[in-house]
């Protein structure tokens, strides 16, 4: 009986870290973005690319000027491009009311200094880089960095994904390299690492789109599987080199969950699919957002908005 009881109560926990990772999946996320009219046409189409949202996140697009809409916002993303005067002025609203603001551009010299204190300073990240690749991957550090919302994030901007598995990944290496640590009785502490671990893969699912259902059974008996074959490595080195044993369960939990964390990631990932295209015009629901800040006849009419998507686009409905 008590072996029943014990068994039921590690299946509603791994239920519980299911439900919590599908939870942080559906966060609601809302994105400000103001574009300089003086930023560049290649930075814009790659802002405006980036931030295609898969689920019900909400992109609002505003041309810069006066004082932004702060309330309700959870990140704030200015495009800049010369227009110091209107960059600052954004970039101390987000900041002044401690919201956290993602300044992109092409140069260092196209983010004014905004004379913040310290305090108010830590709110403002940088999204800096003359390439599109390197820009993307920046942005999707510092946008991450500037929300406590990452499942999300990365759930609903594909950018994101990479960064976001890469930062789970290796938080849960690291716990669980602690515990190795702390494991007195050699390979006593793997259940609670291969719990661990199944957190990890729920998480990793999430940030993919995936919430908690029976597709997650084959990820979890994976894992789990792994965790005796981690167990009974553990259990082996320590014999053969007892002197050793400490640092070898170390790297046995901190490798292993490496290799676990990257085998889920590429469960979720298309081999087919680049790291990060360009998503074409029927596909992209912020490109008419977008349109008014490219130069005339540089881009084309697109089909309407995805229902499942919305944009504010400037109040009375115009950008300009």
């Amino acid at each position: 009986m008590p072996a029943k009881k014990i068994s039921m109560d590690k299946l509603r926990g791994v239920v519980n870290m299911g439900r919590e990772a599908e939870e942080n999946m559906e966060e609601h996320l809302h994105i400000s973005v103001l574009v300089d009219p003086l930023a560049e046409g290649w930075l814009v189409r790659a802002v405006r690319d980036a931030f295609v949202p898969e689920r019900d996140a909400v992109v609002d697009v505003h041309a810069l000027g006066g004082v932004p809409t702060v309330a309700g916002i959870d990140v704030g993303v200015v495009v800049a491009g010369g227009s110091d005067e209107l960059v600052r002025n954004a970039i101390r609203a987000f900041a002044g009311v401690r919201q956290h603001v993602v300044v992109v551009a092409q140069s260092s010299l196209d983010v004014p200094e905004t004379h913040l204190p310290s305090k108010l300073g830590q709110y403002v990240k940088d999204a800096v880089s003359t390439e599109r690749e390197a820009l993307v991957e920046r942005m999707a550090n510092v946008l991450l960095d500037a929300t406590e919302k990452d499942v999300s994030c990365a759930a609903n901007f594909a950018f994101c994904r990479d960064v976001a598995t890469a930062r789970l990944v290796s938080r849960c290496a690291a716990r669980n390299a602690f515990m190795s640590v702390a494991d007195f009785i050699p390979g006593a502490g793997m259940p609670l690492m291969t719990m661990n671990q199944i957190n990890l893969s729920f998480d990793i699912a999430a940030t993919y789109g995936h919430g908690l259902s029976l597709g997650r059974v084959p990820e979890v008996t994976a894992v789990v599987f792994a965790g005796f074959a981690y167990r009974w490595a553990s259990r082996l080195v320590t014999r053969v080199f007892p002197h050793l044993g400490l640092l070898l369960r170390v790297g046995i939990a901190y490798g292993g969950t490496l290799v676990t964390g990257r085998m889920l990631a590429s469960h979720f990932t298309d081999p087919f699919e680049d790291e990060y295209y360009e998503v074409p015009s029927s596909e992209n629901p912020i490109r008419e957002a977008m349109l008014p800040f490219f130069e005339k006849g540089e881009e084309v009419e697109v089909e309407a908005p995805s229902e499942r998507v919305y944009i504010s686009i400037g109040e009375g409905g115009a950008l300009a």
